[in-house]
């Protein structure tokens, strides 16, 4: 634990910007419009201080992917239990996306929401025994390329990963979806995402072509993942024929699905942002790391 603590507070003199000082408990959308800050280490900051105001003991990681052009990121992993060979893995990227300006995005629905929607599952979770590892991870560099992500299932904690279970655009609607296996490797997710599911009482649609997520980087590495995110119905319709258009390589022959026009942009502000959908990806984020844990 002080080991821990060290290292997180090491990390911090990297970042420069000091963790503020939150209130808690704050409210959902409070804790979601904090994350917009004009920089990186400013939101890397908040998400420290929501940790530190839930006494949440984590580590801050920098890695270089050597990417042209990419600064030093920063990983933050929760430690939940430690116990098992594998390890079950709760993680929502926390960077907003750099316009061409240079001036970030408010990244509240892409991706402050699904970040929320885990500190309120480590709420649930952090009192439970589990004999796999349990770990919440925020990822840095999402925006970049998935480079957070591929640093962790390169580093030797990735050897330990048993499965996978991203957040990624979870700010409205009431509709939850997930990246659906492609190969034998995700196939024995599929089980544990129907089960998790119908203990949230959700009716979870798979996609086989869901929008690239941090789960791609696991895939490449071999390792069980899947990606989940809530929205309208009627949106989800619209998401899933344009996705599949483009992977056949064809040009969609609609328009854009609304989420498309709000990721990205400066439209992506906290006037979308439904806190409910927030505490029911939560709550399904919770069902998926019981339901990993009781089917090892």
């Amino acid at each position: 634990m002080r080991m821990f603590k060290a290292l997180a507070l090491a990390s911090f003199m990297l970042c420069g910007v000091a963790a503020p000082v939150l209130a808690a408990p704050a409210t959902v959308a409070e804790e979601v419009a904090a994350f917009d800050k004009p920089t990186q280490a400013e939101r890397l900051a908040v998400l420290r201080g929501l940790l530190e105001a839930r006494g949440l003991t984590y580590e801050v990681r920098p890695f270089n992917s050597g990417k042209p052009g990419a600064p030093e990121g920063y990983n933050v992993v929760v430690t939940l239990a430690a116990g098992g060979e594998k390890d079950i893995l709760l993680t929502a990227h926390y960077d907003a996306l750099v316009l061409q300006d240079g001036t970030l995005v408010n990244g509240v629905v892409d991706n402050a929401a699904s970040v929320v929607a885990l500190l309120r599952a480590a709420d649930a979770l952090k009192a439970t025994t589990f004999t796999r590892g349990l770990r919440i991870v925020f990822f840095d560099q999402e925006e970049r390329g998935l480079l957070g992500a591929a640093a962790y299932a390169a580093s030797p904690d990735g050897q330990r990963v048993g499965a996978v279970f991203n957040f990624d655009i979870n700010a409205y609607g009431d509709t939850p979806f997930y990246a659906a296996a492609t190969t034998p490797v995700d196939a024995p997710l599929e089980a544990v995402v129907k089960a998790a599911c119908q203990a949230a009482r959700e009716t979870c649609r798979g996609l086989q072509a869901y929008p690239p997520s941090d789960h791609l980087a696991f895939r490449k590495a071999l390792i069980p993942s899947t990606s989940f995110s809530y929205l309208p119905a009627a949106e989800v319709d619209v998401l899933e024929g344009f996705m599949a258009q483009l992977a056949k390589g064809e040009r969609p022959s609609g328009p854009p699905p609304r989420i498309l026009g709000l990721i990205h942009t400066p439209q992506d502000t906290m006037e979308v942002v439904d806190p409910s959908t927030i505490e029911k990806a939560a709550f399904l984020a919770v069902q998926m790391a019981l339901t990993a844990e009781a089917a090892r």
